[in-house]
C-alpha cells in the first residue's frame, strides 16, 4: 500500500510540474507574440503600453519556471525569482551594471502561488517605473529591492531608487497611471496600501497582511 501511494505521489508531482511547464511555455509564445506586435508599432505610447504587457507575462511565467524547476511544487523562492526579475528588466531596457545597478536586501522567503504571482507582478511595475522615470538623460544610479518579515508578522517589500525624484521625473504616460492602478489593485488582493516614503529619490513601501509562506 505505501509502495502504491508513493507512485501516485509521484505521477501528481509529475502532472503539476508538467502543468507549470506547459503555462510557463505558453507565456512565453505570448510574450514572443507580443514581442513582434512591438516592432509594428510607431507610436510611442502604445509601445510602451505592449513592452510594459509583456514584461508583466515574463513576470508571471518567471513564476512558473520556478516552480516547475523547483523542489516544492507550492512554493517560490523569492530571493532567487527577484534576482531574476531584476535581470529581466534591466535587459528589457537595455541596460546594465555601468549604468543603473539594483541592489537586493532578500529574506530566505518561500510563498505560495497565489502571493508569489501578485508580488512578483509588484515588484515588476515598482522596478519598471524607476527604470523608465529616475535616471533620464543617461543618469546612472541605483534601485534597492527590499522583501522581509517584520516584527508584527507583515511582508513587507520595499523598492527605492537613488534618481531624480517624481519632481524630477519626465511626464508620466498613461502606461503608467495603468502600472499605479494595477499595484493598488494586486497590494489590496493581499490586503496590503503602497506607501511613498520622502527622502532621496523615490521609494514605495507595501505591507501585506494577506499572505501565504510555505
Amino acid at each position: 500500500m505505501t509502495r502504491i501511494l508513493r507512485k501516485r505521489n509521484e505521477e501528481k508531482e509529475f502532472l503539476i510540474k508538467e502543468i507549470h511547464h506547459r503555462v510557463k511555455n505558453n507565456l512565453q509564445v505570448l510574450s514572443s507574440l507580443l514581442h513582434l506586435q512591438s516592432r509594428h508599432i510607431k507610436d510611442e505610447t502604445a509601445l510602451d503600453a505592449v513592452r510594459e504587457g509583456q514584461n508583466r507575462v515574463e513576470a508571471m511565467g518567471l513564476i512558473h519556471q520556478k516552480l516547475y524547476m523547483g523542489d516544492n511544487l507550492a512554493a517560490v523562492e523569492m530571493k532567487d525569482y527577484l534576482y531574476n526579475l531584476g535581470d529581466t528588466l534591466l535587459d528589457s531596457f537595455g541596460l546594465d551594471d555601468d549604468r543603473v545597478k539594483i541592489i537586493y536586501h532578500l529574506e530566505p522567503l518561500h510563498l505560495d502561488v497565489d502571493t508569489a504571482i501578485p508580488l512578483g507582478l509588484i515588484a515588476n511595475e515598482l522596478v519598471t517605473n524607476s527604470l523608465k522615470y529616475a535616471f533620464p538623460d543617461g543618469r546612472q544610479g541605483l534601485i534597492e529591492i527590499s522583501l522581509w518579515k517584520n516584527e508584527a508578522g507583515q511582508l513587507c517589500l520595499k523598492v527605492a531608487d537613488n534618481g531624480v525624484g517624481k519632481s524630477g521625473a519626465p511626464q508620466m504616460k498613461g502606461s503608467t497611471s495603468f502600472g499605479t492602478n494595477l499595484v493598488e489593485i494586486l497590494s489590496k488582493k493581499l490586503k496590503g496600501k503602497p506607501e511613498v516614503l520622502h527622502g532621496e529619490g523615490y521609494a514605495t513601501l507595501i505591507k501585506f497582511e494577506n499572505y501565504k509562506s510555505v
